[in-house]
């Protein structure tokens, strides 16, 4: 038998080791609990900035949509009138044909008419955007030539003048390039690279590919473009020479577009 004061040590010694073991498994235990809410904090910090971003993103592609939407909504009002322009243009060709099929007029009634009309596309072409211009402008001349001579039909001529007319209702349809001299501003002519779409945008690109420009048919001028929209004319360029795939190019226009009444956007 052990005295009664060694029992009563040794059951002091396994109390007190007791609480020291509970009292460590519970500062263990607290310390677990902190690191979990701390790590939780820290997941909902993230999860609310990836939101916030997520949220940002959302309002500029809804904002780069509008403005993609306003843009075709334009470009389509200006289509409109393009093809009424190219309707009439088309009738008035065709009627003219019809004329031609049966035509029996004098000489004097049907040299007024032609010349006439040569005066228009004359007007027409130098009022247009200054795309091969010269070349356009030759072809007047050489029919202006034509009607001077008195070998020549006046079926031949009006032929002729008709092919013209035809000529310059297809260059409203095409995106075409050419390589031509302009004046893009006070310095001297250089030989730039042109893109045109249609009769609504005419743009050109140095041959060393560092500057581009858009003609401004307000101001009659060649107008500077910046680094964003000198690649879209190059992607522009890319897909009139068949070397790109079709995508949308968000350039400015040459000819203003003049927006519908009462036309709304849904925000």
């Amino acid at each position: 038998m052990f005295p009664p004061s060694l029992v009563l040590c040794q059951r002091g010694l396994m109390f007190a080791l007791m609480c020291f073991l509970a009292s460590s498994a519970l500062a263990s235990s607290s310390t677990s609990v902190r690191n979990i809410e701390s790590s939780a904090q820290q997941q909902a910090i993230q999860i609310q900035q990836q939101l916030e971003q997520l949220d940002t993103q959302r309002r500029q592609d809804f904002e780069a949509w509008r403005q993609a939407r306003r843009q075709l909504l334009l470009l389509e009002a200006h289509n409109e009138r393009q093809a009424a322009w190219n309707a009439r243009l088309a009738e008035e060709v065709q009627s003219l044909q019809e004329q031609l099929d049966g035509l029996d007029a004098t000489r004097e009634e049907l040299e007024p008419l032609m010349l006439a009309m040569l005066e228009r596309l004359e007007g027409f072409i130098r009022h247009d955007l200054p795309f091969q211009r010269e070349t356009r402008l030759h072809r007047v001349r050489e029919i202006r030539a034509l009607m001077q001579r008195v070998d020549v039909s006046h079926a031949e001529k009006l032929r002729h003048l008709l092919m013209t007319y035809r000529q310059e209702v297809e260059q409203g349809r095409l995106l075409a390039v050419s390589r031509e001299f302009i004046r893009p501003s006070a310095a001297a002519e250089e030989r730039v690279t042109l893109l045109r779409v249609g009769r609504i945008g005419l743009y050109y690109l140095s041959e060393d590919q560092q500057r581009a420009g858009v003609w401004s048919a307000t101001t009659q001028t060649w107008q500077p473009l910046n680094a964003t929209q000198r690649a879209q004319v190059q992607a522009g360029l890319s897909m009139a020479e068949e070397r790109g795939l079709p995508q949308f190019l968000d350039l400015p226009l040459s000819v203003p577009l003049r927006e519908t009444t009462g036309q709304g956007e849904a925000e």
